[in-house]
């Protein structure tokens, strides 16, 4: 009770301001942020189980399957490493956070103001908090991190750089002064890359090497145990967490590639939950299993290919306007997502509706113009039938490698050659964005909490981008200018002004609009995609309200 009772009071606060956990006041109701988007209810689908009146059941070991590759670090702030995301919202906070209904909603901040001219943002954080070592949480945390990440060029310096100084007049109070005004900055304290990490631990050192990233200390629900490379994360229930201690003993993060695998192990009861998708061919036959709860979210997530503008032969836009015209969204959509989704045809997700350009969108598929234009071009059918060979560079997931197997026999028939390479996600990431070694490579994610996340996947220093050394200063210019505007009809133009930039220069290819569909057992109550999770302001993948139903799962 003690949890419940401090998150409906952390809500009741900030309604007077924000109508409790609410979207980002910048942004209209319909259009939530985070990295997986959704407008319609997560369990829309579902079979969520109605909780006990007795009261959740206390212990157990929750096991939960992700297939996104193995961490490679558990420093939250320093880089893109989606592996570590599920141990990085359960080991640490973040200021604000955002629900499944991609909400922003309080953490370790239990409230907030933003001043008139929205150059001032006022934190008030909760007291009593403490680090997992013991040491207490204070403002000073909050102001390290922001500035270790504006100076070390963290994940998120880009969407922070509107931060021009972090005051802490007390311990418990945190004020963050702007250069200008930022619409996006409260969704992008909520987002990806956010968790606040410990002053005490990282002053003085080096963020990359220090050894905290591999044993991380951090505030939220659940600490740090031990890490098997590859295998597994264990973590346990933080008894002092300011919230309330989570319902169970343990969780364990099973680190399980193949999604066939993880499906079976889910089937079996080897483990409880799954935070990536199981495979859609068996999507009909889990929702029909009285022993697996299943749901769906469609939202601003989507899968697109980028080209590497580094690459002389793909500098020539004639020949990415073939290949564009040569891959047939539609029947990606039928073969690897069976329907679930929708073809993406535009550079942005339509979901955001009032920033969406749906007139400057992808080709049309059309094989018989790719061919006229790579002939025009200049690369003929060679001896061996293909007039170029490229190189696609993945990251590990079933679905991405299918796309990728489609795709391969989509560029064949114009005559190109498409060798896949496949990586886990610490590998991929930093050849695709710092090696820049590569041709064509598939990406996601999501694609608010607001259009600014535009700026990260195509700006000429986007920390996002997988188009490679893609730069055109211009859109860079039109971007920054969107993002400081607070009129969001005016706001909506600019974007899709910067979206005709990007169908011009043929930045990359939109692929699917993901509905994303996901399953877990029956036996689990207050997981975050949970109508109980989601009012309660669980970060994503976040287990400090989850809890067994069965009390065998408890013995």
């Amino acid at each position: 009770m003690k949890r419940f009772l401090a998150l409906l009071l952390s809500l009741l606060m900030l309604a007077g301001m924000l109508a409790g956990c609410s979207n980002n006041g910048n942004e209209p109701a319909d259009d939530p942020g985070t990295d997986q988007p959704s407008t319609s209810q997560p369990n829309d689908e579902g079979t969520e189980q109605t909780p006990s009146t007795d009261g959740p059941l206390q212990g157990g070991t929750l096991v939960v399957i992700s297939s996104s590759g193995n961490p490679g670090s558990f420093n939250p702030v320093w880089k893109s490493d989606d592996p570590a995301t599920t141990v990085n919202h359960n080991v640490f906070n973040k200021l604000v956070t955002m629900n499944y209904d991609y909400e922003i909603c309080p953490d370790l901040a239990k409230e907030w103001t933003i001043s008139e001219d929205g150059l001032t943002y006022t934190f008030y954080l909760h007291e009593g908090v403490k680090w997992h070592d013991g040491v207490p949480f204070t403002s000073e945390d909050v102001k390290f991190t922001i500035e270790a990440v504006l100076e070390n060029n963290g994940r998120m310096a880009a969407e922070w750089g509107a931060i021009e100084e972090v005051e802490c007049p007390d311990e418990n109070t945190v004020i963050l002064h702007l250069s200008r005004p930022d619409s996006a900055l409260l969704g992008f304290l909520a987002w990806y890359a956010c968790q606040i990490i410990p002053k005490h631990i990282y002053e003085g050192t080096d963020w990359t090497t220090n050894p905290a990233n591999q044993a991380p200390i951090g505030t939220g629900p659940f600490k740090f145990v031990a890490w098997n490379q590859g295998v597994s994360i264990e973590l346990e229930a933080n008894e002092d967490y300011f919230l309330g201690r989570p319902y169970v003993d343990k969780l364990v993060v099973q680190l399980i590639a193949d999604v066939n695998t993880a499906e079976q192990a889910l089937l079996n009861g080897e483990a409880d939950y799954m935070i990536g998708s199981p495979p859609l061919s068996d999507a009909e036959a889990l929702k029909a299993n009285p022993d697996i709860t299943t749901g769906t979210n469609a939202g601003p997530s989507r899968y697109y290919m980028g080209f590497n503008f580094g690459r002389e032969i793909l500098q020539d836009i004639k020949v990415r306007e073939a290949i564009a015209m040569a891959i047939n969204q539609e029947e990606i959509l039928d073969r690897v997502f069976l329907g679930y989704g929708a073809a993406a045809k535009g550079y942005y997700t339509p979901v955001i509706s009032w920033a969406y350009n749906d007139v400057d969108v992808t080709p049309e598929y059309d094989p018989d113009a790719a061919n006229a234009l790579l002939d025009e071009a200049g690369y003929p059918v060679g001896s061996n039938g293909y007039r170029m060979t490229l190189e696609m560079v993945n990251w590990q997931s079933q679905s991405v490698s299918d796309m990728a197997a489609v795709i391969k026999e989509q560029l064949k028939e114009v005559g190109i050659e498409l060798n896949i390479i496949t990586l886990e996600m610490s590998a991929w990431t930093p050849r695709i964005r710092e090696e820049e070694n590569f041709d064509l490579t598939i990406s996601n994610g999501f694609q608010g909490p607001d259009p600014h996340n535009m700026y990260g996947r195509f700006a000429t220093d986007g920390a996002n981008k997988i188009c490679g050394p893609y730069s055109n200063p211009a859109l860079d210019e039109l971007l920054m200018e969107a993002v400081q505007e607070t009129d969001q009809t005016v706001r909506g133009d600019m974007y899709k002004e910067a979206q005709k930039m990007l169908h011009d220069d043929l930045a990359i290819v939109p692929l699917i609009e993901i509905d994303s569909f996901y399953a877990y057992s029956s036996k689990l109550e207050g997981t975050p995609r949970s109508r109980e999770g989601i009012d309660a302001g669980l970060s994503f993948n976040s287990f400090a309200l989850t809890y067994f139903n069965d009390p065998a799962m408890i013995q």
